[in-house]
């Protein structure tokens, strides 16, 4: 049921822009935030490709028509056997949209990635989280359904690196871990 209302969205808001809305603008500030699932790929920091929930949120202002600068949020999150699992990059971000009147853009960000994880055992919680070097790559499509507003379908990588080592927490922390992400958002301009 939710694939098909998911589609009925997707449809009629590609309706909009081919009944002749015209052109999409890209001034001044805007604003996003989405949600969605994806996968952690990388098997050595959870011993396991886990899926999950995903979401983001992107905020900044547009240099031209074609090029949207600013900064997001955008992370992962499992809840596995009453473990919280965190994966998440901070990032500067640039979105280049190919063609001068909107629609599929392309998407690159670097920064900083956190990991983290919260493990529960009778009433004792405990948490420890890891910070290193962070970069996003994804592309994705602004669908026009408001004078302002878009229904945005996008596909994010998430590339993580840290230093090596063992936390009593996170266990083995390998150098690299990776996500996946796909989710569907609105974004203001």
């Amino acid at each position: 049921m939710r694939h098909l209302l998911l589609l009925a969205v997707l449809g009629i808001s590609a309706a909009g822009p081919a009944r002749g809305q015209g052109r999409q603008e890209h001034r001044g500030f805007w604003f996003g935030f989405g949600l969605g699932g994806g996968v952690n790929l990388s098997q050595g920091l959870d011993g396991a490709r886990l899926g999950g929930g995903g979401g983001y949120i992107r905020l900044g202002g547009t240099v031209q028509q074609k090029v949207l600068l600013g900064g997001e949020v955008i992370g992962w999150t499992r809840n596995r056997n009453g473990d919280e699992l965190d994966r998440g990059n901070v990032t500067f971000t640039a979105i280049y949209y190919p063609n001068e009147t909107g629609g599929p853009f392309l998407k690159g960000g670097v920064g900083f990635a956190t990991v983290g994880q919260s493990r529960t055992s009778g009433n004792t919680t405990s948490t420890t989280t890891k910070e290193g070097f962070g970069a996003t790559i994804g592309v994705g499509l602004d669908l026009r359904i408001g004078r302002n507003l878009y229904l945005v379908p996008a596909v994010d990588w998430l590339f993580q690196a840290f230093s090596s080592e063992t936390d009593p927490v996170l266990g083995k922390i390998p150098g690299t871990n990776t996500l996946l992400l796909f989710t569907l958002g609105l974004t203001w301009h």
